[in-house]
This record gives structure tokens, C-alpha cells and sequence, in this order.
């Protein structure tokens, strides 16, 4: 969970980043900015994610080896029984689309090896999940099948153990997409909810400094004399801007804590002065 500092200090960097006279417009760059900014967790959150897909689906192989075995002869004994002919086509059907996630999960191993970029990993990992998807319909597909043609499940009772196996799987890589997950994984999907809400409330706070930056400048300007570019440094306005704006606009905020946390993040991202000014600035400010 990223603290309300953090939050504060994305905003100011955000602002900083988009202070550039005669640039593009601040709403315009805010994608540029998120890629930036959360690039490297959003790396880590990728390289997580693969590795425990990765994993999980080692329990694939010998299943796969087993259906491949079965198939051939499983097929010609449906192609001469009748009314086998929905069984044989859904059966058909999964052979398919398992053997096309097998292939996906080896690209994904494949990648994930070498030196592809982050978005490369990161679609062949949804082309993955998107894959074990599909395999719901497939097997749902196979069982309704099997239902209408209950003398064939004796016959295929160890087929379809090997079907469900397979399934099993599957479902653990769609517990990885899922919001909610398995209990053993759900840091991930923690850490992703994280991630977006951090960009949200961040985002909010952005936005609400930008429609309010005209009255926020004005006030600034009250207090600091000639409130411009050329005279004030550019992280020393970002800090100032969201401090403003939360003592103006954030009455849930303490105003002694919007000026201490302006302090702080100054200490951090200004010079040896900016402390001060900071702290002057928004102390003066009514």
C-alpha cells in the first residue's frame, strides 16, 4: 500500500515533468510519465508473474505426454462407434487447444530467457492467460458431450482424468489473471491493484492541481514576488502548487501537515534553500 508521500511525490514529479514552456499539454504526457515512473515496478510485477506461470505449468508436462499417447488411438476408436461423433469433435477440440497453450508456454519460457523488452513479455504472458481461458469452453464442451452419450464415460473414464488434470492447471494460470487468485498468490494480484491505485489517487491529485492551477498560481503570486519560471526553480513550484492546493482545497488535511510534508519532499527534491522557501511560502499563505 503506497503512502499518501508517495502519492505526493509522484504529483510533484509529474508537475516538474510537465512544467516546460511552450510544451505539451500536461494531460497530454501523462502516459510518457506513468511509463517512466512505473516502469521498474511493472517490470518486476511481469518477471513475478512469468516465473510463477512458468512453474505452475510444469505440472503440464507429463499430462501432455499422456494425452498425446492416448489421442491417436482414442480417436480411431470414436471415429467407428456411433454416436460418438460430438464426443470425438469435442476431444479434437481440447487435443487442439492444449497443444496450442503447450506452445505458448514455451514461447513465453523462451522470452522470458532472453533480452526481449518488457511489453514482449508481458504479451506473450496474456496470450498465455487468454489461451487457458479458451480451455473452459473446451472442457465444458467435452463434459456436456460426454453427458449425452453416457455409455462412452466408463469407456473414457481415464481420458477424462487426464482431461481434468489438465484443467487443473489451467485453472491455477487463470487464478494468476484473477483478481481474487489463489491465497498462495495473491501478493501478485495485490501488488498489481497497488500499482493502479497509487497511478488513480495519484492522477486525482494531478488532475485536481491542474484544474485549479490558474486560482493556485494567483495566490502564490500574492505572496511571492514575481511567481515565475525564471525566478523560482521548477521543483520549488511543483511543491508548491500541491501544498496550495491542499490547504486550500483538502480540509481532511492538516494544514501544518500539507506544510511539513511539502518541507520534507523539499529536502529531497530541492536545493539547500528550498526548505525555507518552501516552508515560508506556505506559512504565509492564508
Amino acid at each position: 500500500m503506497y503512502k499518501r508521500r508517495q502519492i505526493r511525490e509522484a504529483a510533484i514529479q509529474f508537475l516538474y515533468f510537465a512544467d516546460l514552456e511552450e510544451g505539451p499539454d500536461a494531460n497530454d504526457i501523462q502516459q510518457a510519465f506513468w511509463e517512466i515512473v512505473q516502469e521498474n515496478s511493472l517490470r518486476k510485477l511481469t518477471n513475478a508473474r512469468v516465473k510463477a506461470v512458468l512453474h505452475i505449468a510444469q505440472g503440464r508436462q507429463s499430462r501432455m505426454a499422456k494425452l498425446a499417447l492416448r489421442s491417436p488411438l482414442i480417436q480411431a476408436e470414436l471415429k467407428v462407434i456411433d454416436g460418438a461423433a460430438n464426443v470425438l469433435a469435442a476431444f479434437k477440440k481440447i487435443n487442439k487447444l492444449e497443444g496450442e497453450l503447450s506452445s505458448k508456454l514455451d514461447l513465453l519460457k523462451t522470452v522470458s530467457r532472453s533480452k526481449s523488452d518488457d511489453k514482449t513479455i508481458g504479451s506473450h504472458l496474456d496470450d498465455v492467460y487468454t489461451s487457458s481461458q479458451v480451455m473452459v469452453a473446451a472442457r465444458r464442451e467435452w463434459q456436456y458431450a460426454l453427458d449425452d452419450a453416457p455409455f462412452l464415460k466408463n469407456k473414457l473414464e481415464t481420458l477424462t482424468a487426464n482431461i481434468l488434470q489438465l484443467g487443473h492447471v489451467s485453472e491455477r494460470l487463470d487464478a494468476m489473471n484473477s483478481t481474487e487468485g489463489l491465497p498462495e498468490l495473491k501478493h501478485l494480484n495485490s501488488t498489481q491493484e497497488d500499482i493502479l491505485a497509487f497511478r488513480n489517487e495519484t492522477t486525482k491529485l494531478i488532475q485536481a492541481v491542474l484544474t485549479n492551477k490558474q486560482t493556485i498560481d494567483a495566490r502564490l503570486l500574492d505572496i511571492v514576488e514575481n511567481y515565475a519560471p525564471e525566478r523560482v526553480a521548477p521543483v520549488d513550484r511543483a511543491i508548491l502548487q500541491v501544498g496550495t492546493h491542499e490547504i486550500l482545497n483538502c480540509p481532511d488535511i492538516p494544514r501544518a501537515v500539507s506544510i511539513n510534508e511539502a518541507i520534507e519532499i523539499a529536502k529531497k527534491f530541492g536545493d539547500t534553500d528550498s526548505p525555507r522557501f518552501i516552508n515560508g511560502v506556505l506559512d504565509a499563505l492564508k
